[in-house]
Formats: structure tokens, sequence, C-alpha cells
């Protein structure tokens, strides 16, 4: 058994100061203010230094670290987003895939998520194949034509049940076919609203198929112009007047994805109960071409494709809460649910993971009051 004292708990609703935890294997089995809480004798004493003791973050929506694809490397992968205290992550599909190597990959993913640091892997994200035929690097798009039974079932045969949330593009013609098949194989999947220029109301059509949330609120859900003077209701907007509908947020530290004034009006609109911090991560793929008369501007942790297009982010999720923190009034409760509790409510695991209960998985980080990350324990042993 491990016990990790004089530490700060950073808890769904509020922070026990001068708190402690008792581990017994992977599992939490105490936890409180220090003088509530038993150590067993034998117990092995971890001093926390006064650091904040939080549930592991969750990134479902990463492609890789800025050197590798999880496919690629995947050990540097985890090794370098568990390092930063993610620790569960949906490695991400892409459109530039064909389905061969989205079903081969998926082979060697499951098989390395069995042990070690691999362990941090509990799924996929599918930016793939059926969204918008257009976006970074769409050069390399292998999924812009017609959506047809004959090109994607061999790939949902292969991986549904593996796969935790497709996104998908509900102005694309047989977008309903698609999702429809993706549920008589595995009848639980999630759906999103990715990169598309659907209207509201065709957002309103498909919704109750399972969509649930909406992939990096703000980049690509916008509909087309109905008049001269501005666009009509699109995903975004759907996302906002949506209760149900989770919105993920992609915060980098210049606010090149969402400006610091944007972010606090999607939280402050949908709540911070609806809202889930992503990386979007993205190995490197060419030199930056600095062009910001074609509105590309540079930011320290996004990435670009070889064209100059923001293609994803090199964030960390750590990276992430800290900016949230730096330019929202939003505190280490809040943050930490939009970057843990939130993601595990909305792939079905937030019964073992998400928040530092009683019962639930020790994936547990240690950070100081500027979201630092210290320690990172996976289910209950120290990881970094």
């Amino acid at each position: 058994m491990k016990a990790i004292v004089n530490v700060n708990v950073v808890l769904e609703k509020g922070i026990i100061f001068d708190g402690a935890l008792v581990l017994d294997g992977n599992r939490i089995v105490n936890v409180g203010k220090k003088d509530d809480v038993e150590i067993p004798a034998g117990a092995e004493i971890i001093d926390g230094n006064g650091l904040f003791a939080c549930p592991g973050l969750i990134d479902i929506h990463n492609h890789g670290s800025a050197k590798n694809f999880f496919l690629d490397d995947p050990e540097e992968c985890c090794n370098h987003f568990l390092s930063h205290g993610q620790t569960t992550v949906l490695p991400t599909y892409y459109q530039t895939m064909s389905a061969e190597e989205m079903i081969e990959g998926t082979k060697k993913l499951k098989e390395f998520s069995k042990s070690g640091n691999g362990r941090i892997i509990k799924g996929l994200y599918m930016e793939a194949p059926y969204m918008r035929a257009s976006g970074s690097n769409m050069q390399l798009f292998k999924w812009n034509d017609d959506i047809h039974i004959s090109r994607y079932k061999e790939l949902v045969d292969n991986i549904a049940s593996y796969v935790k949330v497709w996104a998908i593009d509900p102005a694309r013609k047989g977008i309903f076919e698609f999702v429809n098949y993706v549920k008589s194989v595995e009848p639980n999947s999630i759906f999103a609203f990715g990169h598309s220029g659907a209207t509201a109301d065709q957002c309103e059509a498909i919704v109750d198929l399972g969509v649930k949330v909406q992939t990096h609120w703000g980049d690509g859900g916008k509909a087309p112009k109905i008049n001269q003077a501005r666009h009509g209701a699109g995903c975004d907007d759907y996302t906002l007047s949506n209760p149900d509908i989770y919105a993920e947020l992609i915060c980098d530290q210049t606010g090149i994805h969402l400006a610091p004034y944007t972010i606090r009006s999607v939280i402050r609109a949908k709540g911070y109960e609806k809202c889930i911090l992503i990386t979007d991560s993205y190995p490197s793929t060419g030199d930056y071409k600095n062009d910001e008369s074609a509105g590309i501007m540079w930011g320290p942790d996004l990435n670009y494709d070889p064209s100059g297009r923001l293609a994803g982010s090199h964030l960390t999720l750590d990276g992430a809460c800290r900016n949230v923190m730096s330019y929202t009034p939003y505190g280490m409760c809040q943050v930490v649910r939009m970057a843990s509790l939130n993601p595990a409510k909305l792939i079905g695991i937030d019964k073992d993971y998400g928040s530092i209960e009683v019962g639930k998985v020790a994936d547990i980080i240690l950070v100081d009051n500027a979201f630092n990350v210290k320690k990172v324990f996976l289910e209950g042993d120290l990881a970094f």
C-alpha cells in the first residue's frame, strides 16, 4: 500500500487542503483531510510536498507527439504524454490514412496497449473517414469521394469495437447510411460534429443517432454564408444551443486556435461541465511558412502543414490547463474537470477514471499551482 501525504487534493467540487490519499494496488481506498485518514501500518509514505493531487488527464483527441504519430512510435508518444500527466489518450486517425493502414494500425496499438506505458491507450478517435473533405494536409486525403458501403464496411467491421468517437460531417451525402452502419456493428458508438460546413438544421437531423461532442469547437464548424452579410447557423452554433453536446477546446498559449475571449464565451455558454480540453497534437510535417496576410499566425505550441495551414498543435494537456487558468477566471477544479472527468464521462469510463474518489483507478498526478507536473502515478505506480 501507498499513502500520499502533505498534499492538496483536487476534487470535482473543491479542494482538500493538507489532505492525504491511500492507494491499495491500482485503486484509491481512502482520501480526506490528513487528520481523518488512517495510514495503514507498513504503507509506503510519499511526501506530496504541498503539491496538488489531481486525477490523471484524459486526452481524447491526439494524433501523436511533435516527433511521431502514435502508429510510428507508440512508445515515444506514450512516454511523452504520460510525463505531462496524460494517463489516458485516444490516438486519432485522420483522413490521410487508408482503410488498410487504419486496420493494421489498430492491431498494433491494441497489442501495445496491453502493458507498460502503453496502458494509457484506451481506444481510438476517428477524424476519418467522413468529415468534410477539406482541411490541413488535404492534398493527402484518401476519403474525399462519395460515401459508399463498399469503401467503409471492412474498416468499420474491423475497428468499430475499439473506436470511442467517430467525427462526421452531417452535410455529406450518404452520412446517415454510414452512421447507421457503424451503429449496427457497435450500437453504443459515439459521434462528433467534425470539420463541417453543415447547417444547424443538418446537425439537428442527425444528433439523435449518437452525436455527443463537437470536434475542436470553432475550427471547422461554420455554416456557409446565407447572404453577403453573415453566416448561417452551423455546427458551432448548434453545439452552443444544445445543452447535451460537449465542446472540445484547443487552448494554446497565444490564443491562435481560439482567442481568450472566445474561450471564456464558450465556457460561459456551455458551462465548464460540458467543455473538454484536448491537444489535437500532431507531428511536425514541414517548416512553418509565415503568411499572416492569409490569416496564418504562428504559435510556439502549434503545428502547421507544409503549406503553412494550421494543423493541430504541439500542446500537452497540462499546458492547456495552464493556459485556461492564465486567461480565464477558471481555476484548478474547473480546468481539471474539463481535462479529466468530462472526457471520462463522454467516453463512458468515469466509473473508474476522471476524478479522485474511493474505488477509482489510482491514476494521479501531482502538480504545482502553475500546473507544472511533478509526479505521475499510473495505476498506483510511480511512472514519472
